[in-house]
C-alpha cells in the first residue's frame, strides 16, 4: 500500500513531501531465535512468502552527495553526563534527479549516536526547527515515562513540542540499567510515521555490553548498523484536510542505508571475531540480515543481553528490532551482507546492506575464539506469580486506514490498561487479521521489557527478554511483563508507525 504524508511549509515556501511505503505485502518468520518459535511461524507464514515475495532486482546504488547531509557524529558522555542539543529541522537535496525534502537531526541521517553507561545522566535540549509538532521516544530505555519535577521531561511521548520551541529532556539511567542497542525518534501521534520516515531516528546505546564478554573478547573491533530507508518519495500529497487515496506511481528513489550511506565497506580478517550492532531504525520496513557462510552469535535483544546465547545465519528485524551480535569471519574476498527479505515491487536497493571485506583465508575458525553462553543470569518469568492476564486484539481495515486495538483507536484522553508496580501480568496478543490480509503487527510497549511465553499455542523457549515482537498474521503471541518500577502513563502500540499513528496504539499507567 502507499502511505501518505502531509505536506510542510518552511519559511514561507510550500514543500511536500510523503512517504511511499510498503504495507506488508510479503511476510516472513519472526527472527528465527529457536527451533521452538521457528516452527509455528513457518507454518503459519512460509506460504504467504511463496506467495507474494519475489527475487529482487537491484539497481546500482546512488549516490546520496545530492541529498546534503552531514555525516552522523557519536555523542558520548563524559564524567557521568551526556549533554548536548538536538536541533530538528529540514534538509533539502536531489537524488536521481529528484527534488528531496527530509528531516534532521543535527542535518545528518541518522542523528547523532548516542553513548552513555549505567548510571549516567543525559541532557538534551530538542529545538524544533520545523513547522509542525514534534518530540522524542527513546526506544528501549528502562527510564521514567513522565516529566521530572524540574519541569524537564523523560521518556514522556505525550509532549507537543511546537514549532520554534525548545523542550529540554533529562534521562536518569538507573544503576542496574542493561547495556545494548536502543535508538530515538519522533513519536508526536499522528506525525511520527512521516517524520522517521524523512530522517528523525538515531541510536542510543547503552554501554558496557562487552565487559560481560570473555576477556579475550572484551576489546574486539565494534561496527554498529543502523539501518534504515533514505529518503523518501515525493509523489504523493495528502494534507489533513483532504481525504487519504492511493496512488500506483512509483518512483523508486528509495535507498536502504547504513549510518546514512549506501553499501558501505566493513573490513575483517578471516577468523576474527567483531561486535556488530544491529538496529532496523526506520518506520516500517523489514530486513532479513544474512551473511553467507557466516554466523550470528547473538549476545543482546533490543538492547537487553541474554541468558543463552543462541545462533542462526539470519535475522529478522522488524521496524524498531535490535541484535547485537558476535561474528567470526569465515571465507575471503568481498561479501555482500544481504537483506534476504525480498520486497515484491522489486525495483529498490534494498537487497544489499553493506559489503564485508574478508582478509585472508583462514578456514578454521572452530577454536579460535571462545563464544560466551550466557551473559546475564536467567529471569524466567514462567516461575513468578501472575497477578493479572489481559486479552488485546489488533485489527485493520487497510481500506479505511483504520487500525485497532480492541476495537477502537487510539485516544491520548483514555486510559486503556491500569497496572500496579511491583506485579508480573501476562497479555495475550491476538491478530484478528486474516491470513489472506498479510498483516503482521510488531507489538512494542515502552519503558518495560518482556518475555515471550508462546506462539500460536506454542511453547517459546525465550533466551532472554525483548521488546518487540510479531504477532503472525492470524495468529497469537503471550508474553508476560513485569512492572517494577516506574509509575505513570505510556504507551504499547503496533510498530508499523503508520498503523499506530491511524490507531493501532492505547495507553498504560503504571500506578502504587
Amino acid at each position: 500500500m502507499f502511505h501518505k504524508i502531509e505536506s510542510v511549509n518552511n519559511r514561507g515556501m510550500i514543500f511536500t513531501f510523503t512517504i511511499f511505503s510498503l504495507c506488508l505485502i510479503a511476510m516472513i518468520t519472526i527472527a528465527p531465535q529457536s527451533s521452538t518459535f521457528t516452527s509455528p511461524w513457518n507454518a503459519f507464514l512460509n506460504p504467504q512468502i511463496e506467495a507474494f515475495a519475489q527475487p529482487l532486482i537491484r539497481d546500482q546504488p546512488s549516490s546520496l552527495d545530492g541529498m546534503n547531509y552531514s555525516k552522523p557524529q557519536d555523542v558520548y558522555s563524559k564524567d557521568g553526563v551526556l549533554k548536548t542539543t538536538l536541533t530538528v529541522d529540514y534538509l533539502m537535496g536531489k537524488l536521481d534527479n529528484k527534488s528531496i525534502v527530509s528531516m534532521a537531526y543535527n542535518g545528518s541521517i541518522p542523528g547523532p549516536a548516542f553513548h552513555v553507561y549505567p548510571r549516567d545522566r543525559v541532557e538534551i535540549d530538542l529545538i524544533n526547527n520545523l513547522n509542525e509538532s514534534t518530540n522524542l521516544h527513546f526506544h528501549g530505555l528502562h527510564v521514567s515515562p513522565t516529566n521530572n519535577s524540574d519541569g524537564s521531561a523523560s521518556d514522556n511521548i505525550f509532549l507537543n513540542v511546537e514549532p520554534g520551541k525548545t523542550q529540554k529532556y533529562v534521562l536518569n539511567i538507573p544503576k542496574d540499567h542493561h547495556p545494548g542497542s536502543d535508538w530515538y525518534h519522533s513519536h508526536f501521534h499522528k506525525l511520527s510515521y512521516g517524520q522517521v520516515s524523512a530522517g528523525l531516528s538515531g541510536m542510543f546505546i547503552i554501554e558496557g555490553l562487552e565487559k560481560l564478554l570473555p576477556e579475550s573478547l572484551q576489546n574486539i573491533t565494534t561496527h554498529t548498523f543502523a539501518m534504515r530507508d533514505i529518503p523518501f518519495d515525493q509523489a504523493y500529497i495528502t494534507t489533513q484536510h483532504l481525504p487519504h487515496s492511493i496512488s500506483n506511481t512509483n518512483t523508486g528513489t528509495e535507498r536502504n542505508t547504513v549510518n546514512g550511506e549506501i553499501n558501505p565497506v566493513i573490513n575483517i580478517t578471516s577468523g576474527e571475531t567483531q561486535l556488530w550492532r544491529f538496529a532496523n531504525i526506520g518506520p516500517e520496513n523489514e530486513l532479513a540480515v544474512e551473511l553467507p557462510g557466516n554466523t550470528f552469535y547473538v549476545l543482546a535483544e533490543d538492547g537487553s543481553p541474554v541468558w543463552e546465547v543462541w545462533k542462526n545465519d539470519s535475522l529478522f528485524l522488524p521496524s524498531g528490532k535490535r541484535f547485537d551480535v558476535l561474528v567470526t569471519a569465515t571465507g575471503n574476498g568481498s561479501i555482500p551482507l544481504n537483506n534476504t527479505f525480498a520486497e515484491p515491487y522489486g525495483t529498490w536497493d534494498h537487497n544489499i546492506i553493506a559489503t564485508v571485506n574478508i582478509q585472508g583465508n583462514q578456514k578454521d575458525t572452530e577454536n579460535s575464539t571462545i563464544i560466551p553462553t550466557s551473559l546475564r543470569a536467567k529471569e524466567d518469568l514462567n516461575l513468578k506469580n501472575i497477578t493479572n492476564s489481559r486479552v488485546l486484539n489488533f485489527s485493520s481495515n487497510d481500506i479505511e486506514w483504520t487500525y485497532k486495538i480492541d476495537n477502537v483507536t487510539f485516544d491520548p484522553n483514555r486510559i486503556d490498561q491500569t497496572v500496579k508496580l511491583g506485579t508480573v501480568e501476562e497479555w495475550r496478543l491476538v491478530n484478528l487479521d486474516g491470513v489472506n490480509t498479510t498483516n503482521i503487527h510488531p507489538f512494542h510497549i515502552h519503558v518495560n521489557d518482556f518475555q515471550v511465553i508462546s506462539v500460536n499455542g506454542e511453547p517459546y523457549e525465550a533466551r532472554g527478554l525483548q521488546d518487540t515482537v510479531i504477532i503472525p498474521t492470524g495468529g497469537e503471541v503471550v508474553i508476560r511483563i513485569p512492572f517494577d518500577d516506574f509509575e505513570g502513563k505510556t504507551v504499547y502500540h503496533c510498530h508499523l508507525m503508520f498503523h499506530g499513528d491511524f490507531g493501532m496504539m492505547g495507553i498504560v499507567e503504571m500506578v502504587k
